[in-house]
């Protein structure tokens, strides 16, 4: 359970700062790349990741869900991408503080209409994020591009038994 916003924020922070370094090894040329014809391109997967973040804060402010989409208006260069991000973290964050701990005391519907504490659908957001951070791993990889470390390391570098 969560206790406090403010830690909540500083966590979602740092969830969101590796989520970008994932972002910025994304070239141009790969935003259109998609596994297959029916999946998110790499950038509709990046728009997604903002779009989703103002879609969990107009969930916690109205209890009621939207979802904005991930069409290029949101970012057709990976500049222009990396700024949507940027630009709907701080939305979510500021909305957030202003909510403040009141927050974790409301009862928030699920997209199936159950009502649930909010923390667990701060949980979510936050496990969401990483789902797609892992499929953006996966699909700078299949592009021959080393994602980045995600904590400076990897697993090669830990010591084996």
């Amino acid at each position: 359970m969560i206790h406090d916003i403010g830690e909540y924020i500083s966590f979602l922070d740092g969830v969101r700062k590796r989520t970008m370094d994932f972002a910025k090894a994304v070239p141009n040329s790969m935003l259109e790349w998609r596994p297959a014809e029916n999946k998110f391109s790499t950038g509709d997967l990046l728009r997604h990741l903002g779009s989703s973040q103002l879609m969990y804060l107009h969930a916690f402010e109205t209890q009621e869900w939207v979802y904005g989409g991930h069409d290029r208006t949101k970012g057709e260069t990976i500049e222009e991408i990396i700024n949507y991000l940027n630009e709907c973290h701080e939305k979510l964050i500021d909305g957030l503080s202003t909510l403040g701990n009141d927050l974790l005391i409301k009862k928030i519907p699920t997209l199936h209409g159950h009502e649930v504490s909010s923390w667990r659908i701060m949980m979510a957001c936050v496990e969401h994020e990483i789902h797609h951070r892992g499929q953006l791993s996966t699909y700078l990889q299949l592009n021959n591009i080393q994602p980045p470390k995600i904590f400076g390391l990897k697993i090669e570098d830990v010591k084996l038994l």
